[in-house]
């Protein structure tokens, strides 16, 4: 019997896909699970959802809500993080602002949401306040990391604070829209990814044991342009079309390797994104998730699933394993517990502190890369050495950010807030790179963060 404590559970993302996979986890029925969030209205629609859903499924979960933390994470064994500070609004307001100052989609990242604001203050100064109180409260717990940035976030966790901490993605999960691409089946390929978060490269591939990049190799000679000149590229929605675009199959011209789901978003070059068309260009007609068309389709349907799930928990004649069937979501969060509260040795995709796994990465960098789990803990399957190119022109310069980001957030820095936005290519002066700051810090929602830089 475990109790599982998910924090930020009004989350429409995470919190449906988390109650089915524990729905379907028999040896996990017995779990209690710890709804909160200081949402009162998505708390009690997520709540009713999950207990119904339960239910339904013919579980002996025990399922509470409440909007005070602390009383989530009395007696938990295992504390999940899907929190996003303050929602999408103001990072929107914020992207807004930094347009009006010739930043084409926001500044910083190539995902310009990805921080979730200027420094990602607040979901920085959240993280290592949960952490905190882990620490206090549960010490023995588990700190499952899947709020963003789970790269700055995971990394400033494991080095502040003694929580057991581990960064779960589902963004690894794009590798199978490559085997559907070539037409191999599952079962018979063998994949190994690492990295960073956001930043995974297809380190081995393998189908029934034998090298597969030469069918991959043949399909970008043979089948690529007409590809992408499909019903199926063209009409795919942006966040899938984008594996297997034109974009994926330059950065690995150009890097040696594959790049794997949200590696096409986070860690592209620069000239992949100038404007809406050369977007397009690459990453198909709505230009990509991060692109001005693609990002309003995903806020849009983001907003069409919370409608849906207001009705589904409120109508009691809707049978929710039809709404939602009773398929695992793919998502590691359920797995991890199981493999650990249960003793089963389970292979995942996890984001830890390096400690030697890839080559060149300083220990206390928190990497992503194949793991193995059990009740024993967290064990990394060794990497080794990325292609020098990768390395040098991606791997260290993300890792570089990351650093800066951590280094202005734990000191205060305002100059260091205000220098990273310099070095932004499309920064035409320095007064300028200020004057963007200040608006962005003068936003009523920053007035912490305003204090906090100094």
């Amino acid at each position: 019997m475990v109790q599982i404590s998910v924090i930020g559970a009004g989350s429409v993302v995470f919190t449906g896909r988390l109650i089915v996979d524990l729905c379907l986890t028999r040896s996990l029925f017995s779990s209690t699970v710890v709804l909160m969030d200081i949402d009162k209205k998505r708390l009690n629609m997520m709540y009713n959802l999950a207990t119904k859903y339960a239910r339904e499924m013919n579980t002996d979960l025990s399922i509470k809500k409440t909007m005070d933390r602390e009383e989530a994470l009395n007696g938990a064994d295992f504390v999940i993080n899907t929190v996003k500070v303050g929602g999408y609004e103001p990072m929107e307001i914020e992207r807004k602002i930094a347009e009006n100052h010739g930043y084409y989609r926001g500044s910083g990242d190539r995902v310009s949401d990805y921080y979730g604001g200027i420094g990602a203050f607040h979901q920085l100064k959240f993280f290592l306040d949960l952490a905190s109180d882990v620490e206090e409260i549960c010490p023995d717990a588990w700190l499952i990391q899947a709020a963003n940035p789970v790269f700055e976030g995971t990394t400033l966790i494991s080095r502040e604070t003694k929580a057991k901490v581990v960064g779960v993605c589902h963004g690894h999960s794009g590798y199978i829209d490559v085997l559907k691409t070539l037409d191999l089946k599952q079962e018979d390929v063998t994949v190994k990814m690492a990295g960073f978060n956001h930043n995974i490269w297809l380190v081995d591939f393998l189908y029934n044991d034998e090298n597969a990049y030469p069918i991959l190799d043949q399909w970008i000679k043979k089948k690529a342009e007409e590809y992408w000149k499909s019903d199926e590229y063209l009409n795919s929605p942006p966040w899938t079309a984008e594996q297997m675009s034109p974009a994926a199959v330059d950065m690995y011209r150009i890097f040696g390797l594959f790049p794997i789901g949200d590696t096409l978003r986070s860690a592209s070059p620069w000239w992949y994104h100038t404007d809406l068309k050369t977007k397009q260009r690459w990453f198909g007609p709505s230009g990509g998730f991060d692109s001005e068309i693609g990002w309003s389709m995903y806020l849009d349907l983001l907003r069409e699933v919370l409608e849906q799930m207001r009705v589904w928990a409120s109508d009691p004649g809707t049978a929710l394993t039809e709404v939602y069937p009773p398929t695992f979501s793919g998502e590691q969060h359920i797995p991890f517990i199981d493999a650990i509260a249960n003793d089963k040795k389970v292979q995942l995709q996890l984001n830890i502190p390096n400690k030697g796994m890839i080559s060149g990465i300083p220990d206390d960098v928190v990497v992503e890369v194949p793991v193995l789990v059990d009740r024993i803990g967290v064990r990394a399957i060794r990497i080794g050495q990325l292609p020098k190119r990768l390395m040098l022109h991606v791997m260290m310069p993300r890792m570089l950010r990351m650093e800066q980001v951590l280094q202005a957030f734990l000191d205060g820095d305002r100059e260091s807030l205000l220098l990273m936005i310099a070095e932004d290519r499309r920064t035409r002066s320095f007064e300028d790179a200020r004057a963007l700051l200040e608006e962005q810090l003068g936003e009523s929602w920053n007035s912490e963060a305003a204090k906090h830089y100094k």
